[in-house]
């Protein structure tokens, strides 16, 4: 069917309603995460250095990282799922 009609065939008409209809929920579909986005970007609170209290290495340096992560190369005294222990000190 080319485009710019301004009236369907009987036989197409349905189609283009439930075309439209999808087109719509699709937009709506789009357009409440980008509200949600623009709320948290003007509302949000910002997260902190650790926001989930991870303890690999990784959380234990800055955002964005130096060239040379570490100073000097960390001992690593945990197990890399180890939540349970405190997040603080596990750098030997």
């Amino acid at each position: 069917m080319p485009r710019r009609y301004h009236a369907y065939p009987p036989e197409f008409q349905v189609l283009n309603v439930l075309s439209s209809a999808g087109a719509s929920i699709l937009g709506v579909g789009y357009l409440i995460p980008m509200l949600y986005l623009m709320w948290s970007l003007r509302y949000g609170k910002l997260a902190g250095s650790n926001p989930w209290g991870a303890v690999g290495l990784e959380w234990t340096t800055t955002s964005p990282p130096p060239t040379e992560n570490f100073a000097e190369t960390p001992i690593v005294t945990w197990d890399a799922y180890d939540y349970h222990a405190p997040v603080e000190g596990h750098v030997a």
